[in-house]
């Protein structure tokens, strides 16, 4: 399994390269939105097959090889994401919108822009969640540090408290690969608000042609 997985990486990557460098990028949103979702895709259909080809006393064994390469699958995503957001920012027209058009337009993007990674590292917990059962998940402080039932709304809450970097009240993470997607989030938020910045930059004081 452990050859398999090699393999399936590495033909991931290289998937993920060719969608990234696609021509078709330039063409109609349909295309756009197909080569953005295409890698995560991929990797996904990976798993899902083999959750199906190996047994489950495999599975357990490459349980963390497993965890990263859905994470690698999920993560793929945000290339993916920043160019998308980028080819729709020079698509939006600038002849004829005003400065106040345009700083609401940003502000809007923006908002955009820092709820999809938020959303995305949502449903990354919620898929570590349940591959791992209770080895892996948040702890309810309101429930004397119990285990919880992770759903989509908790996952949300906590993933927006990783963003802004605003502490543990009511969850705790617990496990390797929940202190690694929070690393991860943390990591990302700061680099995502440069990527707004340079955006939003980009967008307001782009020179009417």
């Amino acid at each position: 399994m452990g050859f398999l997985l090699c393999i399936q990486v590495v033909l991931l990557l290289l998937f993920w390269y060719y969608c990234f460098r696609h021509k078709k990028w330039n063409n109609g949103w349909i295309a756009k939105i197909t080569l953005f979702i295409a890698p995560f895709v991929l990797g996904y259909l990976f798993v899902w097959i083999d959750l199906r080809l190996f047994p489950i006393e495999n599975l357990r064994l490459w349980h963390d090889e497993l965890c990263c390469f859905s994470t690698l699958s999920a993560l793929l995503l945000l290339p993916q994401w920043y160019k998308l957001m980028w080819l729709f920012l020079m698509h939006l027209p600038v002849q004829g919108i005003s400065e106040h058009a345009r700083l609401i337009c940003i502000v809007i993007f923006s908002c955009v822009m820092v709820v999809a990674i938020i959303f995305f590292f949502a449903l990354y917990f919620l898929w570590i969640d349940s591959m791992s059962g209770y080895t892996q998940g948040l702890r309810s402080a309101l429930l004397n540090y119990q285990p919880i039932l992770l759903d989509f709304p908790a996952a949300f809450f906590f993933s927006f408290c990783c963003y802004f970097c605003l502490g543990f009240g009511i969850y705790y993470p617990y496990g390797f690969w929940f202190y690694l997607l929070m690393f991860l989030e943390c990591l990302i938020a700061l680099l995502n608000n440069g990527i707004v910045l340079v955006y939003a930059f980009q967008f307001l004081f782009r020179k009417m042609k």
